[in-house]
């Protein structure tokens, strides 16, 4: 599994919104290291570690959520569908390994092979479900390129416009100090 990049940049005396960019284009940019991988059906450690590098950004986006705009949302989605479609093909490829390794038990076994047979099946089916879901990651991806989509993150990221509606200051709220006697 690929280790997080390290973020620099980060300055503790600047607001959560002020060190939002710099985190955000970090997890973007881990994220499309791996994009050089995707065509390649035999990297599925790539394809692993693209998810989980996925899982990073998607998780930094839903903290730094409340600072941007619904435009932000809209991409944080996109995030989301990824990550799921991602994880879809990872769990097909741990159950061929899981289903694999039980088959080769069986090989010893007398009598087992209508259990085989079902295994085979039941394998089967998993690599046309991984094949139907890589599929369908290519065809989001591709998409994603088209229109630009690392850029328009990489813009939306770095825009300093906030969500008004989530800032309160004391003058929106009227709450007075309770009395002491």
């Amino acid at each position: 599994m690929a280790k997080a990049w390290k973020v620099e940049g980060v300055e503790p005396q600047k607001s959560y919104r002020e060190n939002a960019p710099t985190i955000l284009s970090v997890r973007i940019e881990e994220v499309y290291s791996w994009a050089g991988f995707i065509r390649d059906v035999e990297r599925k450690d790539e394809l692993h570690s693209m998810r989980i590098s996925i899982k990073r950004l998607r998780y930094s986006m839903e903290l730094f959520a409340i600072n941007y705009s619904k435009a932000f949302e809209a991409q944080q989605k996109v995030v989301v569908d990824l990550q799921g479609v991602l994880g879809d093909i990872h769990d097909c490829d741990i159950l061929e390994e899981i289903l694999t390794a039980y088959l080769q038990t069986l090989e010893t076994q007398v009598g087992a092979e209508t259990d085989a047979i079902g295994i085979k099946a039941l394998m089967s089916r998993y690599r046309e479900k991984r094949e139907s879901k890589y599929q369908q990651f290519l065809t989001m991806w591709d998409a994603l390129e088209q229109i630009d989509f690392k850029g328009k993150l990489l813009e939306i990221t770095k825009q300093d416009e906030v969500v008004k509606e989530s800032m309160l200051t004391s003058s929106d709220v009227n709450v007075e100090a309770p009395q002491t006697n």
